[in-house]
């Protein structure tokens, strides 16, 4: 039995492959996909891999009515919003797997999913949103390397899934430096935004990572018997990967925190400064003021106010009392 003639446009599956068990694989479409939810075990013909846009009636559909999966864990294949995950029942296992953003305009914190299920003879795998590790698989498929098995490709789709991260740490740790030597060029407000803006980045990663490194050790513990011990080292060695991004994430969370109090630090520093020059100028001019101002009241009986050389005595003595205000500010190292 076939799928019905509804299934016949593309719409909705992204991709479809049966392993030729040699690192290639047939395609497939829609017609091509068994009705019938149990596949044959250990069919001679390889396992499938059937990866489906989530967004579209199609996938929804098939995953629903013709893929024999459990409605629970189809839920959890389509729900909007995951995090995530590993889960394992019977013969079968649910993988969710967070990934860079490479969309043109995407930032990095909003990071893709990939949603996998697998019962050893079928790998199901769907997303919302392009998944770059899905279409280097599909290309490695198409040039006859690609993996064997379905534990390979499984294994395969979790370290692509990780890879590019060390590069985005290390550019998180390049514009943490960055903007820190900008502390002369850019107002403070607009770096402190900055560092904001980049930590917000690393948090939201971070907060994916963890769950990640959880899930991908319960898939290298995982006893499933269509799993190879080489599969689970790989599975281990991913988990290794990410402790190592993990690492490099809090590290370049805690650089950004130590460049935002410098800045913090060089501002208040500058404020003072400026505080300080504008109290020692007031310091200075404060006895000249109230000296003029007492000279200036409209009253009789100020001395030598009909002297000629009086004005030019008292300019001389007020700048004389600067001199001596200078002296003695130098004196008590203010100045």
């Amino acid at each position: 039995m076939r799928l019905k003639t509804g299934y016949a446009h593309r719409f909705g599956l992204v991709c479809a492959f049966r392993l030729d068990r040699q690192g290639g694989g047939e395609a497939l479409q829609w017609a091509d996909l068994e009705a019938d939810a149990e596949p044959k075990p250990h069919s001679a013909q390889g396992p499938i891999w059937i990866h489906l846009d989530l967004k579209h009636a199609n996938a929804q559909r098939w995953l629903s009515a013709h893929s024999g999966i459990d409605p629970l864990v189809v839920d959890a294949l389509t729900a909007a919003r995951v995090t995530p995950r590993f889960e394992q029942r019977g013969r079968s296992l649910l993988l969710i797997l967070k990934g860079i953003n490479f969309r043109p305009g995407g930032l990095p914190m909003d990071m893709v999913t990939l949603r996998l299920w697998s019962d050893g003879e079928r790998v199901i795998s769907g997303r919302h949103e392009p998944v770059r590790a899905a279409s280097d698989l599909q290309r490695s498929l198409v040039k006859g390397q690609g993996p064997t098995d379905v534990g390979d490709l499984i294994c395969q789709c979790a370290d692509l899934m990780t890879q590019h991260m060390e590069q985005l740490i290390f550019e998180q740790f390049d514009e943490a430096h960055r903007i820190g030597h900008l502390h002369d060029a850019k107002p403070t407000e607009d770096l402190v935004a900055e560092l904001a803006h980049l930590r917000r980045v690393m948090i939201r990663m971070r907060h994916f990572l963890g769950p990640q490194r959880r899930a991908l050790e319960r898939l290298a513990a995982s006893h499933q018997p269509w799993l190879s011990e080489n599969n689970r080292e790989r599975a281990g060695e991913v988990v290794h990967q990410c402790t190592q991004y993990i690492e490099g994430l809090d590290a370049a969370q805690r650089i950004s925190e130590i460049t935002q109090e410098e800045i913090l630090q060089r501002s208040t520093e500058k404020t003072e400064r400026r505080l300080f020059s504008l109290t020692v100028i007031t310091a200075i001019f404060l006895p000249l003021t109230f000296i003029t101002g007492l000279l200036g009241v409209n009253l009789a009986g100020i001395p030598d106010a009909t002297d000629r050389w009086a004005f030019l005595l008292l300019c001389l003595f007020l700048g004389l009392l600067v001199a001596a205000q200078l002296w003695y500010l130098r004196r008590k190292g203010w100045l």
